[in-house]
């Protein structure tokens, strides 16, 4: 019988049978076939290796997925979207699906970020208790206005006023007739603007309109849709749903707070001698003296927070920026750019905001050399005596960006730097969309550069290379999959197989791409050693939200199935990525497919697995919750902390424990992540506590119970990092023993 993960008798996509996990370590079968004897890439030493590497320094994964997080940020479908200034989009937009197939309807989740903006800086209209009063009995509320009124923001502030926490905003011109009850997140608040006279406002009638307040009520969720003044259908029920905002407030007043918000306390100062200045009157007050719309007056206080000039330059780059959102003055601006220098600056920011400036120039540089062949006598680059003219400065007002002070990612860990990044977030989409469809001698240069870009030496900017070929996968797939991403997945080298992961799951988010990019991942399965280990980086793509997972777990199952070392550390890594999201569902399954994989006879599977978990144990940290009267930051281990929360993960990571301290393959690795463990939480009582419950958990058997008190033991004895946790662990189990 061949193995396959279930929690019970049912079957895959294919319709093959999958057995129980019981029956799979009751039943061993002979080890499969031998996989072919190329000359692996590295050896199990080497795995162990970069595994004692993450355990003496956690936190790898995170950084990268941060970097990542924030790249496609840049890209999101969403992000390129602008609806009359109103600011629809965010920082990191985690996009769902609603219903399946063609009856679908595409939504991302409002981050915490704009969920803060709307609670913090939300100026009401005049009637705004009287909306929210008769918005109380309804579950879907039709909000109209004059343009520019803030109808979407009193939409949001609705939404959370009447308690639903979790906000999604619809596409464009989403058809309201797919929204069923099967598809709707329980509790959830749904936002959609309908600025169209034939869009899914128009289509509504009052029999629809009962129909979606039937199954909003269902599932305890609420619909706000926006509609302009002029767009009401004369149906009664339509009208009777439908509130207009009335007595807006001044647009000075929304200027004020939203650049407030956006410059935070710390710069007062900053937000006080700009609305001081009286050259920022002009982005809230129109020429004629007539008022901005507020969206556009918010978004002109946010581009205005991110200048750090005077306050006429810093009026002078909003202009910049507003005029570049029609199309053709943003070609314009971009062939206008003075040099080809100035233009790859603009495009290795589009690929790399976020990282230190240094960087991103010594990029651009590179992308040059790649453009213009290599100076000769008869033709300098430069001629002789000339001077340097072209200061950061200048160059960063020329592409419309700015200098950020964050930390970043360096060859020794984070640091304080200044980074690079467009004023307008939307800038970078729009910015490689045009070089990509426009400049011909740009576009036959680009893969080649993104591909030199995937093989630096920081993860952060060969992940932001890896996210800008996804996103330029999903306006050529066939030409990226061809030309990058096909020698990137075969290739002997890690960090090419982990960028074409990382580009795959960006390009999946066009639902368009969902199909070809599965269907690529299962032929990579299909490969040689290097094709299956991109194949098990990528293994997430194949997940649907709300569904079981099956295909991608079932994916994941069959190639941890390998002694090929290249394979099985792509294997922890795939489960490393997946345990260091926040989706409940994945995190379940991937624990369950653990807790098999540690207890199946197969050898090489159990070997898959006790690695696996070692390796997100040893990496993945975790923000502690706040101890009362303490506000220093504690960064427990990931897995620890879910454990804590949670008594049914408690049990899967006791038994993941239990089973690679009794492993002779994995216990000295175990040992040194677990003391990693003891270190992190020493000076946090609640920390000790936490892991003094889990490894008594753990010790499930008198054995158990040896191995683990004799490691601790010598915590007590010789690791002044860890004596306090082996003091707390070690009175638990006496005092537990003593109960019994």
């Amino acid at each position: 019988m061949s193995e396959e993960p279930t929690r019970g008798h049912h079957q895959n996509g294919s319709g093959a049978p999958r057995p129980a996990p019981e029956e799979e370590a009751a039943a061993p079968g002979p080890p499969g076939p031998p996989e072919r004897s190329e000359q692996p890439e590295l050896g199990i030493e080497d795995i162990l290796r970069a595994l004692s590497a993450r355990t003496a320094q956690p936190g790898t994964t995170d950084e990268r997925l941060d970097a990542e997080r924030d790249a496609r940020s840049s890209f999101s479908r969403f992000a390129q979207s602008r609806i009359s200034g109103e600011r629809v989009y965010g920082g990191d937009h985690i996009e769902v699906v609603l219903g399946q197939g063609s009856r679908s309807v595409r939504a991302y989740q409002l981050p915490a970020q704009d969920i803060d903006l709307a609670l913090s800086a939300f100026l009401p209209p005049a009637n705004y208790p009287s909306i929210l009063r008769a918005a109380e009995s309804l579950r879907v509320v039709l909000v109209s206005g004059a343009p520019g009124h803030g109808k979407y923001a009193v939409a949001q502030r609705l939404l959370l006023d009447l308690h639903h926490t979790t906000l999604q905003c619809l596409e464009p011109g989403a058809d309201l007739g797919l929204l069923e009850e099967k598809s709707l997140h329980p509790g959830h608040g749904y936002l959609l603007q309908d600025r169209a006279p034939g869009g899914a406002v128009g289509a509504l009638s009052g029999f629809e309109l009962q129909r979606l307040n039937t199954v909003m009520r269902a599932k305890g969720c609420r619909l706000i849709v926006t509609l302009s003044d002029g767009l009401g259908s004369g149906d009664p029920e339509l009208d009777r749903q439908t509130f207009a905002v009335q007595g807006p407030p001044a647009p000075q007043d929304v200027f004020a707070k939203h650049l407030q918000w956006w410059l935070g306390p710390g710069r007062a100062g900053r937000a006080d001698e700009l609305l001081g200045a009286p050259e920022t009157a002009v982005l809230h007050t129109e020429p004629s003296g007539a008022n901005t719309p507020l969206g556009r007056v918010a978004e002109n206080a946010r581009l205005l927070s991110r200048s750090s000039g005077t306050p006429a330059e810093a009026v002078r780059e909003v202009g910049d920026q507003a005029s570049l959102r029609d199309t053709q003055e943003f070609e314009k601006w971009f062939n206008g750019l003075a040099d080809p220098q100035t233009q790859c600056l603009a495009l290795a920011t589009a690929v790399f905001g976020g990282e230190a400036y240094e960087t991103v120039a010594a990029l651009a540089g590179s992308l040059v050399r790649c453009l213009q062949p290599p100076p000769t006598a008869a033709h300098p680059d430069r001629p002789r005596h000339q001077a340097f003219t072209a200061t950061r400065a200048a160059r960063l007002r020329q592409v419309s960006a700015t200098l950020v002070s964050e930390s970043v990612a360096s060859r020794h860990g984070g640091a304080p730097a200044r980074v690079v990044r467009f004023l307008d977030p939307s800038m970078a989409s729009r910015v490689l969309r045009t070089v990509w469809d426009e400049y011909d001698d740009l576009r036959h240069e680009l893969p080649g550069w993104l591909k030199k870009c995937a093989g630096h030496e920081l993860a952060t900017v060969r992940t932001r290379a890896a996210v800008a070929v996804g996103f330029l996968a999903g306006l050529s797939f066939d030409s990226l999959r061809t030309g990058v991403l096909q020698p990137w997945a075969g290739s002997p080298l890690a960090v090419q197989r982990e960028a074409a992961a990382t580009a795959l799951v960006m390009a999946a988010e066009n639902p368009e791409l969902a199909q070809p990019v599965g269907d690529l991942v299962h032929a990579w399965a299909d490969g040689a050693a290097p094709f299956r280990a991109t194949s098990a980086r990528a293994w997430s793509v194949l997940r649907r939200p709300g569904e079981q997972h099956d295909e991608a777990v079932a994916l994941l199952h069959t190639l941890a199935d390998t002694d090929r070392a290249e394979v099985m550390e792509a294997v922890c890594l795939g489960v490393t990525d997946s345990l260091a999201g926040s989706d409940h569902a994945e995190t379940r399954d991937v624990l369950d497919l653990l807790r098999q994989w540690v207890s199946t006879r197969n050898p090489r599977r159990r070997a898959v697995g006790q690695l696996a978990f070692l390796f997100s144990a040893a990496d993945l940290l975790e923000d502690a919750p706040a101890a009362a009267g303490n506000a220093t930051r504690r960064r427990w281990p990931r897995l620890l902390a879910l454990a804590a929360h949670d008594p049914v993960r408690q049990r899967d990571v006791a038994r993941l424990w239990d089973a690679v301290l009794h492993s002779r393959e994995s216990y000295t690795a175990a040992c040194q992540v677990l003391t990693e463990w003891a270190r992190a939480v020493d000076a946090d009582p609640s920390g000790r506590r936490a892991l003094a419950r889990l490894l008594h958990a753990s010790a499930s058997t008198p054995l158990g119970r040896r191995i683990v008190l004799r490691h601790v033991a010598t915590w007590h004895d010789t690791d002044s990092r860890a004596t306090r946790t082996a003091a707390h662990i070690l009175s638990h189990f006496e005092s537990e023993g003593t109960a019994r």
